[in-house]
């Protein structure tokens, strides 16, 4: 399968893939985080998947954190309209992430009052891990778990500690 042919697909298509490669046991195949990000333009086109991917790999290389609200700026989103999408755009993000081989780039991305500690909502820390279990990771300390992947992340995003050359 060719990556540059999914911009092709419908969604409908792309979600049929998806479904068919889970079923088949294919999250590893190379194509796949590229399904992954094609379905993704076409189920939140109001929050675009290149600019989230770019935004958060800024502020990591910054090594700060992200509001929520920033994503859907950085996109010229309305956040009014965005914000109820916004926990499963950041949950597709997180698979895509993780079948890249990087660590769940979402980790640094919180709610505003926390962008100096970089601590999550008790709703919002809950949404992480599940997402972190549902990926296969195991999560025994959730606060330490987000610590330790925000760490990850930071680290990702450095020019001189990168060692994923196709990080965007």
């Amino acid at each position: 399968m060719d990556a540059q042919k999914l911009d092709s697909y419908s969604l409908e298509q792309l979600e049929n893939l998806v479904v068919n490669y889970r079923r088949e046991g294919r999250e590893s195949d190379p194509i796949f985080p590229d399904i992954l990000a094609a379905r993704e333009r076409l189920k939140s086109p109001a929050l675009d998947f290149q600019t989230t991917l770019a935004v958060i790999r800024r502020a990591a290389a910054a090594g700060r954190f992200l509001p929520y609200k920033q994503i859907a700026d950085e996109s010229g989103a309305d956040w009014s309209k965005v914000h109820w999408q916004m926990g499963g755009h950041l949950t597709r993000l997180c698979e895509y992430a993780h079948r890249r081989g990087w660590p769940l780039i979402s980790a640094i991305v919180v709610n505003g009052e926390n962008v100096e500690s970089g601590s999550l909502r008790p709703e919002s820390l809950a949404g992480f891990v599940s997402v972190a279990r549902e990926l296969g990771l195991s999560v025994l300390e959730p606060d330490e778990f987000l610590r330790d992947e925000q760490q990850r992340v930071f680290r990702w995003a450095n020019p001189v500690a990168n060692d994923h050359p196709d990080m965007i």
